[in-house]
């Protein structure tokens, strides 16, 4: 019997679900008794805090792909862009495809009211933002893990046979294939060179009615405007990824724990890299127990680290559904219409 595709995509997140509610659970319920103590204990003069900040890392993305928009002349207002944001973060909850999911979204909302002529660089913009907050994320980790191989490398990961340097070799390479996958974006004219990369750029730009060439050409703009794009790349280290760091070192905070700065930094950062993963709805599951597994190394508590991750999760997923509210009432319905260059 023939799967529609419909069907296929709610089975498919469906199980994606299954497996971050699994973890989640295991996570609540390996010791319940240790965690309601560490939830009755929690002091929570720390949790609105911990709320701004991760708050204020949403608003910078917000802001970095306002940026991005205006140098590609991209017409799209402050609160315009904030709404999309927020409506992105929402569809990369409820939708196949993890945090992807809720860019192909953003590409979709900023398509629809972008004047004719101009939605595939409106798209683009959303594309370049995933690669500039992914060159800082990447860029951080290989910074960190330096210092970090003396505790990185006593990791166990639940269920995988894996030696902990291996682990931490194998997280370096990740991020620098990574780091490399989303710079080559920007050396395209050195690829077209190539005799099989041009021909076939070229034969992609003539049957896809000359889309290749506006994206190159849009790159172009972008890779004239590399100052600011390295501004956005160090803003978005410190404003954006160490940011989700210290909503969950004040959740540590609030448990009584001392917080151990550096590895909670390192902790939450491949945390998030592996929330990247497609399999997990949000990064819910797959960073939860990367965080958990690392702190472990530390000597903090399953039960003090198991509660603060939650509550992270927790802070996370009102975050991402506060984007529905956007979605149902979107400020910005309104068509863009290209602006003046800026630069």
């Amino acid at each position: 019997m023939q799967v529609s595709e419909g069907l296929k995509k709610i089975l498919w997140l469906a199980v994606k679900l299954g497996i971050a509610g699994g973890i989640i659970a295991y996570l609540l319920l390996r010791n319940p008794g240790q965690m309601i103590v560490s939830f009755e204990n929690f002091n929570f003069a720390y949790l609105v805090p911990a709320m701004v900040a991760y708050g204020f890392h949403m608003v910078v993305c917000a802001w970095r792909w306002w940026r991005l928009a205006r140098i590609l002349g991209v017409e799209l207002a402050p609160a315009e862009a904030f709404s999309i944001t927020f409506q992105g973060y929402f569809f990369s909850l409820v939708i196949p495809g993890g945090a992807v999911g809720g860019d192909v979204v953003k590409m979709g909302i900023i398509s629809r009211r972008s004047a004719s002529g101009n939605r595939m660089e409106g798209m683009f913009t959303v594309l370049m933002d995933r690669i500039i907050g992914m060159i800082a994320l990447f860029a951080l980790a290989l910074v960190l893990l330096g210092p970090a191989v003396g505790f990185l490398s006593r990791v166990k990961v639940p269920g995988v046979r894996i030696d902990g340097t291996a682990l931490v070799i194998l997280i370096g390479a990740l991020c620098l294939a990574g780091l490399a996958a989303s710079c080559v974006i920007f050396f395209h004219r050195y690829v077209e060179k190539l005799p099989f990369c041009g021909a076939l750029m070229t034969w992609g730009d003539r049957v896809s009615h000359g889309m290749v060439g506006r994206l190159t050409a849009a790159t172009d703009v972008y890779s004239k405007s590399w100052r600011e794009l390295l501004v956005l790349v160090v803003v978005s280290v410190f404003l954006v990824h160490l940011m989700t760091v210290i909503p969950f070192g004040l959740l540590l905070a609030g448990l009584g724990e001392e917080v151990p700065v550096f590895g909670v930094v390192v902790a939450v950062t491949i945390g998030n890299i592996v929330g990247l993963i497609p399999l997990f709805p949000s990064g819910v599951g797959g960073r939860d127990l990367a965080v958990v597994t690392i702190l472990a190394t530390l000597g903090i508590g399953s039960n003090t680290a198991d509660a603060a991750q939650l509550m992270y999760t927790a802070i996370l997923i009102f975050f991402n559904l506060v984007g529905g509210f956007f979605f149902i009432c979107d400020p910005g319905r309104r068509q863009l219409v290209p602006a003046a260059d800026d630069n």
